[in-house]
């Protein structure tokens, strides 16, 4: 009796040993996700688990990074160059041998510089670091252009960029970054189209003014011819 009390015990430590173990790696396993909406309908969620990345588009009035730019911030412009920042840090206990990251454009803008190599196809940035130690974190600039005036619909396009982080342990990170495009069509106050204005040749002048100019000297010299008698 006392030997199975004493099995049954071992067994009940053991049984409690493991739901600790399970719900902790659990807690690593499955990344934190938190979302806000967006323009337009639908959410950006950002996720992390021992990997964070951290994705921000730059302010083109204030030149500050922020995480989000809406309908009431600042907007591009067509032919604009657009800034965008990636922070990678390993929020975990043990270093990381390799991180990949993902950035994937959004519509209407065009890669233009960065690290790694850019798939036209997919739209997407990829590259790559290699040990990433225990809080350590690494910083990258990225630049985009958006798209020309006459390959973007007329008024307000918000668009989202992505990134994505996944360590060598499966660990995936996510984050978004949205801002928006205003695409005007110059007009005049009643409604028709201003046409740049064009560059006009002056030549000199041949009016009357001229002409007087003309008439006075020969008009002294024929009073000097008179006078004279020559």
């Amino acid at each position: 009796m006392g030997r199975n009390i004493k099995t049954l015990l071992i067994l009940t430590i053991a049984v409690f040993q493991f739901s600790i173990l399970n719900f902790q790696f659990s807690k690593k396993a499955f990344a934190a996700v938190s979302c806000q909406p967006i323009y337009g309908g639908g959410e950006t969620c950002a996720s992390s688990s021992d990997i964070s990345i951290d994705k921000k588009v730059l302010n083109p009035q204030t030149n500050k990074l922020a995480d989000n730019l809406g309908t009431n911030d600042p907007k591009y412009k067509p032919d604009f160059i657009a800034n965008f920042q990636i922070k990678i840090t390993n929020t975990g206990d043990s270093a990381l041998s390799r991180v990949d990251i993902k950035d994937i454009f959004p519509q209407y803008v065009a890669f233009s510089a960065g690290p790694g190599g850019f798939d036209s196809n997919t739209k997407t940035l990829s590259f790559s670091i290699s040990n990433l130690n225990p809080n350590e974190t690494k910083t990258f600039n990225i630049l985009g252009r958006i798209a020309a005036k006459d390959q973007l619909p007329q008024g307000i396009i918000c668009v989202v960029n992505q990134a994505i982080a996944t360590g060598d342990r499966d660990q995936v990170s996510r984050d978004n970054a949205q801002f928006c495009i205003e695409n005007v069509s110059e007009t005049a106050p009643s409604g028709f189209p201003v046409f740049p204005a064009k560059n006009i040749k002056q030549t000199p002048a041949t009016g009357p003014e001229s002409l007087a100019l003309l008439l006075v000297p020969a008009g002294i010299l024929g009073w000097f011819l008179r006078k004279f008698k020559i």
